[in-house]
């Protein structure tokens, strides 16, 4: 058994399932899951739901978890491992589907490759300094229904969300045949554990490494014609779960998928499918044209609420992501009626940016200001008919004026101590940033403060795009910034490093117990730092306290003042993409602020700002 400690921390990226259980274990596991590309099959309890798995996830191939929300901080969950010993790693999710990414070794995405299931859930656990590890060698002997040796590990561990803490109990057991090993991982809270421990052994007895009456893969004929490479089409296809459809965008491109929601999300997906293809062609396209014509296919991944988008993966206190590696726009539906609401369409409007520009300039993420402060801009479009216009965004409005009545943010002088050299360090508690600083922030430092960092984006961006060009004063002095920004990084990081918009092959994936093997690596990727750490730049991170995360937050009514609180976390929380250039950022900025007083070009946007109206 798992030496049990109350020190033990789930590690929040690597979590495939949130920890989060209902007020009682509710009904016993009878339905059964067959599943499609594995063949595999197990009992689930008929009231849990499947969650899709992501794109980039390499072994795990089943997850579930309990919809229902009975007052307890954590929601039950359990994931399905497959680790196929013998089969190649396939380094799709890291290279990507054509967005010109180096291809990586196959001898490093082999150490990759977790040597059991142990290990895998062992990535997903945090043991303190000072507190002994589980031990591999210390288990318990188990049988399947077919009478198939496994062992089960369990253990109960100290988890903290917010100010609250809860220690959860997490059931691991494996079976292993012909080189390919299973592992079946189920979380609750330790108080629910008495009445689901026994459930969790329930359905890990009734596991089948083969279930002869599992159906086939189904083809989606919706993909004919669309650009993507057979081996993108066939991920596509075999990450399809019940309950969830396909349609294609006008243009063809973007593929849409989404949770039908008992055909309530049918036309909304239309629709979002009709309106990224026209803000994309009248605003995205003129405002930065793309180095080279751009012909990859994202998609876009509509879950049917909250709960579901973050079991998906979503980061905490976001409602929507950008994941460069799977090529995916992901977000959930908000709205409570059959049409989209201006939440919903906000979180995709900003996002659909993040994807844009990542294949506009090439590989790269613009400075923090630049990228979210567009994301927030564009999240203020709204369509008469299907002509777009731009509005202020009034989630940020009321958060930016509080901002700049505070005052300038304080700060100290600190040295690195690894380069020798001063930086400033700001205080977190009130006030903003001055923009000759906020222009250069790293995203680690965009995020520290990501509530005003946000809100402050979104009002420079508005004030260059929006304000500037109806003053010619201002006009003469400012009114290039943008352009000259995107340009020089557009021009720097391809001649650097060119693009490669031709679209590469995938290698066909083996089929050794089924249509195909689950493909991508799984989280954490030893190449790039932890996801959801804020200049991680892969896949979608976790919140520290999985769960559920607050709600992005209502837009206020007016000039944000005196309505709906608005969120203090970012309320998006793209994930930065690409290879970029250091060196082509810092010539960006200096190209577009060359001579620019910053003490006259802050005044002029505190302000105009603070005359801003929703």
């Amino acid at each position: 058994m798992f030496e049990s400690s109350s020190w033990w921390r789930m590690a929040p990226v690597a979590l495939v399932l949130c920890i989060t259980p209902p007020a009682w274990c509710g009904s016993t596991p009878s339905k059964v899951y067959r599943d499609p590309v594995h063949k595999f099959s197990l009992k689930i309890f008929p009231d849990w739901e499947q969650v899709p798995i992501d794109p980039t996830e390499q072994w795990e191939v089943a997850k579930f978890y309990d919809p229902a929300n009975k007052g307890d901080a954590f929601r039950p969950e359990l994931t399905v491992y497959r680790i196929a010993k013998k089969e190649p790693v396939d380094g799709g999710s890291l290279t990507g589907s054509g967005g010109g990414r180096p291809e990586i070794p196959a001898e490093f995405l082999e150490r990759l490759r977790p040597k059991s299931a142990f290990q895998l859930s062992m990535r997903r656990l945090i043991v303190p300094p000072g507190e002994k590890e589980p031990d591999e060698k210390v288990f318990k002997e188990f049988a399947s229904s077919e009478k198939i040796k496994g062992k089960v590990w369990t253990a109960s561990i100290a988890h903290q969300k917010g100010d609250k803490n809860a220690t959860v109990f997490a059931q691991l057991v494996t079976f292993e045949k012909d080189d390919v090993e299973y592992g079946i991982y189920c979380v609750c809270t330790e108080q629910r554990r008495k009445g689901f421990e026994p459930a969790y052994r329930t359905i890990a007895k009734s596991f089948q490494f083969f279930d002869e009456r599992a159906k086939d893969v189904e083809t989606l004929d919706v993909l004919d014609g669309v650009n993507i490479t057979p081996g993108r089409r066939s991920k596509i296809e075999r990450s399809m779960i019940k309950g969830w459809g396909v349609t294609v965008s006008p243009k063809k491109n973007y593929i849409v998928i989404y949770n039908t929601n008992r055909n309530k999300n049918k036309a909304l997906a239309r629709q979002l499918a009709e309106r990224i293809e026209l803000i994309r062609e009248q605003i995205y396209e003129k405002q930065f044209p793309s180095a080279k014509p751009i012909d990859a296919v994202s998609v876009m991944r509509i879950c049917a609420n909250q709960a579901e988008y973050h079991a998906y993966g979503g980061p905490g206190g976001s409602a929507g992501y950008w994941n460069s590696g799977s090529e995916e726009l992901v977000f959930y539906d908000m709205s409570k009626k059959k049409e989209p609401d201006e939440d919903t369409l906000a979180v995709l409007y900003h996002e659909a940016f993040h994807q844009y520009i990542f294949y506009s300039v090439g590989n790269v993420a613009p400075h923090s200001w630049f990228n979210e402060g567009h994301g927030d801009y564009y999240a203020g479009a709204r369509f008469a008919g299907s002509k777009v216009s731009i509005k202020p965004f009034n989630w940020r409005i009321g958060t930016v004026k509080n901002a700049i009545r505070e005052g300038a943010r304080s700060f100290r002088i600190e040295k690195d101590p690894q380069t020798g050299k001063e930086r400033k360090i700001y205080d977190n508690s009130k006030g903003y940033t001055p923009l000759a600083d906020l222009v250069t922030f790293s995203q680690r430092d965009y995020y520290s403060y990501p509530g005003v960092s946000y809100a402050q984006g979104w009002s420079l961006v508005y004030f260059l795009r929006e304000i500037v060009p109806k003053n010619k004063a201002m006009n003469a002095k400012w009114g290039k910034i943008l352009d000259v920004y995107f340009d020089t990084l557009k021009a720097e990081v391809n001649r650097e490093t060119p693009l490669d918009t031709e679209r590469k092959p995938e290698p066909e994936d083996p089929a050794p117990e089924g249509p195909g093997s689950e493909p991508d690596p799984t989280k954490p990727d030893p190449t790039e730092p932890t996801p959801g750490e804020p200049d991680a730049p892969g896949a979608p991170g976790a919140p520290d306290a999985p769960g559920e995360p607050t709600d992005p937050g209502d837009p206020d009514d007016g000039d944000g003042e005196g309505g709906e609180e608005e969120p203090t976390d970012p309320g998006f929380q793209p994930i930065p993409t690409g290879f970029g250039s250091d060196n082509a950022l810092k010539k960006a900025i200096e190209a577009a602020f060359k001579g620019v007083d910053f003490e006259e070009f802050e005044a002029a946007w505190r302000e105009a700002t603070l005359k801003i109206s929703g």
